[in-house]
């Protein structure tokens, strides 16, 4: 969506450029055969593709019993995807937004993340 919408505003514009995503691998893709020999979870390696070890490295402990989140997650938007807020890590970047219960419960832990990692 994002590359049409910068074609189209180029194009209004009158100028020629395209955008380039289409050819810019994504962080983490890599073929089927590479990713089924990653020593991670398979579903950090469904989410984080060849980051997924380096994700469960930085903290396997769940966030909230019953959920399948780890702190390594939390801490991975931090570090990588630019996380700064509570709400960008319980209501962007994992699924604790959804059930306001396991939100909650999952405040403190994203708040002594964000306080250990910025």
């Amino acid at each position: 969506m994002a590359e049409e919408a910068v074609d189209a505003v180029v194009e209004r514009l009158g100028g020629t450029a395209r955008s380039t995503t289409a050819r810019l691998p994504l962080v983490g893709a890599a073929p089927r055969i590479a990713l089924d020999a990653l020593p991670a979870p398979a579903r950090l390696v469904a989410r984080y593709g060849t980051e997924a070890a380096d994700v469960e490295a930085l903290g396997p402990d769940l966030v909230v019993a019953g959920r399948p989140e780890t702190v390594g997650e939390l801490r991975f938007a931090v570090r990588a995807e630019g996380a700064r807020t509570v709400a960008d890590l319980l209501d962007r970047r994992t699924r604790f937004g959804l059930v306001p219960e396991d939100r909650a419960r999952a405040v403190p832990v994203a708040e002594q993340v964000l306080a250990d990692e910025l």
